[in-house]
This record gives C-alpha cells, sequence and structure tokens, in this order.
C-alpha cells in the first residue's frame, strides 16, 4: 500500500485485508448483532463499505431495512444515541424522509457486539428503507433546491429540540471536532513549506472556529449533508447518515454541503435560495464561510489517516498532496477550489 499510514493497534490485522475480506468480518458481525433487533434476516447485500458499512437487509417476511456497523467511527455510546434519538424525532415531529431507527427487542435504538478482527466493540443500528438513488454529482437544481429545504428544516427543528437520558451529541467547536489531531510530520510524510501549509491551515480554522461559537448559538447539525447521503424518490428527497451529527452552527452545514459543489455556482445558489425559502440565512462574511468549506477538506484528510477501510488507505499520499494544492490556493486567495492545476487522481 506504499506510503499509507501505518496501522494501529488491535487493528492492524483487518487493515491489512482486502476489501471483500473486510467485509465478510462485517457480514459475520452485522448477523451476530441483528439477533438483538426484531428481524428475521432473509439476505445481507453491501451497501457501503467506507467510512462505516452498511447492508440492506432482506427479512424473511418480504420487508427492507438497512443496517449500519460503525467501524471507523469513534463516537461514544452516548453520541450514537443522541445521533438516533434525533433521527426518530424527525420522523415524528417533521415532513422530513428519513432512516428512522429501528429499536432492539430490549428497546434499545442500538446494539453493541464485539468485533475480533477489530478488538472492540461496535455498534449497530438498524434503520427504514428508504427508496431511491443518491443524488450524486451535479443534480438538477430543483433537487439542489430541496437539500437546502431540508437542511433548513432540519436547522428548525434543531433549535428547540435536545437529546434525554444522558445521550449527548459532540461539540464541533474546534478543528478535529473533539478527535486527536493526527496531522503530524509523521502520519503526512510532510515537511517545510508543505507542512507549513497544513499546520497553518489547523490554525487558521481553530481561531476562526472558536470566534464563531462565541458569537453564534450552538444547535444540532447534520454535519454532513453532501449529495451521497441524500436519495430522491417520486419527486421527494430523503436525508440519512446523521453519524457525524454534533453540536455545531448552522453555518457549518452551509460550508460542507457547498463544499462538494465547487466550483459549481448554480448548485450553490440553488442551496441557499431553497434554505431562504423556509428560514433566514445565518449572518456571515464570505472571508468566515470559505475558511470553513477549506477546513473540511483538512478535517476529511484528519480522518482518513486512522481509516481501517483498504480502498480509502490507498488514496492517502494522492489526497495528502492534492491537501497541500487546494489549502495553499485558499491562504494564498482566499477561495476555496477544486478545479486546480496539479492535482493527482484518486481513484
Amino acid at each position: 500500500m506504499g506510503d499509507t499510514v501505518a496501522p494501529v493497534g488491535d487493528e492492524s490485522a483487518f487493515v491489512a485485508l482486502s476489501k471483500r475480506a473486510q467485509v465478510s468480518r462485517m457480514r459475520s458481525v452485522a448477523l451476530e448483532a441483528l439477533r438483538s433487533f426484531p428481524v428475521s434476516v432473509a439476505r445481507l447485500t453491501l451497501l457501503e463499505h467506507g467510512f462505516n458499512t452498511t447492508f440492506r437487509i432482506d427479512t424473511t417476511k418480504g420487508e427492507k431495512l438497512a443496517t449500519r456497523i460503525n467501524v471507523n467511527s469513534r463516537r461514544s455510546q452516548a453520541n450514537i444515541a443522541a445521533e438516533l434519538q434525533w433521527i426518530d424525532a424527525l420522523a415524528r415531529d417533521t415532513d422530513l424522509v428519513v432512516a428512522a431507527p429501528l429499536r432492539t427487542t430490549a428497546g434499545e435504538l442500538i446494539a453493541s457486539v464485539h468485533s475480533p478482527d477489530l478488538g472492540r466493540d461496535v455498534s449497530i443500528a438498524v434503520f427504514s428503507w428508504l427508496n431511491g438513488r443518491d443524488l450524486g454529482e451535479a443534480p438538477a437544481l430543483e433537487k439542489s433546491r430541496a437539500v437546502g429545504v431540508a437542511m433548513a428544516k432540519l436547522h428548525d427543528h434543531a433549535a428547540t429540540w435536545r437529546p434525554t437520558n444522558g445521550a449527548e451529541l459532540s461539540l464541533l467547536d474546534d478543528p478535529f471536532w473533539t478527535f486527536p489531531d493526527r496531522l503530524s510530520p509523521e502520519n503526512l510524510r510532510l515537511d517545510g513549506s508543505d507542512l507549513a501549509v497544513i499546520r497553518t491551515m489547523v490554525d487558521h480554522a481553530a481561531s476562526t472556529m472558536k470566534r464563531l461559537f462565541a458569537a453564534g448559538s450552538p444547535q444540532p447539525i447534520h454535519a454532513d449533508l453532501h449529495n451521497w447521503n441524500m436519495k430522491w424518490y417520486r419527486g421527494r428527497l430523503s436525508v440519512f447518515d446523521f453519524d457525524d451529527s454534533g453540536i455545531g452552527l448552522p453555518i457549518q452545514d452551509l460550508a460542507i454541503a457547498t463544499y462538494y459543489h465547487r466550483p459549481e455556482h448554480e448548485q450553490v445558489d440553488a442551496l441557499f435560495e431553497g434554505y431562504q425559502s423556509v428560514r433566514s440565512l445565518p449572518e456571515f462574511s464570505s472571508e468566515d464561510f470559505e475558511t470553513l468549506v477549506a477546513h473540511r477538506n483538512m478535517l476529511l484528510l484528519n480522518d482518513l489517516l486512522v481509516t481501517t477501510n483498504a480502498e480509502h488507505r490507498a488514496i492517502i499520499p494522492n489526497f495528502t498532496r492534492n491537501t497541500v494544492v487546494k489549502l495553499r490556493s485558499f491562504l494564498d486567495t482566499g477561495v476555496y477550489r477544486h478545479d486546480l492545476d496539479g492535482l493527482l487522481p484518486l481513484g
């Protein structure tokens, strides 16, 4: 795997496995965990093996469900419980289409199973099935407007909702969202001016976020609202994958969604139009907004460095190099872009 970062701890054997072997191990974990749910499994079909692993469940009764194994998530049980409580409340209190969580036979929203391959317990949740296809790249503008509408409704609901019974969401007020700073010379294999770009961005993001949180009103946000976490079916949008949700600022959700569209201005304009049809935009400067867009790139790199996913680990060297190019351009111009010369392919 070339220049990828060295595996950590008990996960080293799992990291070294192929995608097929990793999925096979997670399938066994899923089947064991599903014994805790009122579900009779006829078939499990892989949907996604990325940061987490997700399977479609076909039940013996002909129903479809989805199950997610938190493979790389380091969130606490309290964090995951709060996430699922929020989704459950959204399904109950709003007209948003979400993947509602199914409770275990004991009435819990989460099951926990030990994975010998990872050397730790992993959390498993089961969700209702969402029809349709992911929005993907460059959707029709009406769909981007619908994303803005959905985001605004999420923010409206979250402004007054809070988790209960000891559940809590993480505070997303620092550059690494409560996780360790992994952007060291040893992990990045960078030095000199390239390393300085990364560390300058860390400091810039930290000071910007500290100031914004001090002046703002933090609340639950999705924190990962991109077009592969939403589906479209018969003219309606659905939202899923709240695994990154935390206590943040609405402007962070808008910046994260924008990150995936640069430099597609029409898509971003449609997103903002949809949002404003439901609620007013939060106040922000263009400088702060661009910093939050660029921060997304830095955060993704930090997370990528400890993923156990074989395919994702393979792109670390090129993703690191591209991050340096993009963040250097941002620090020089004040604008974050993906369409720059000198970028390397990721796959």
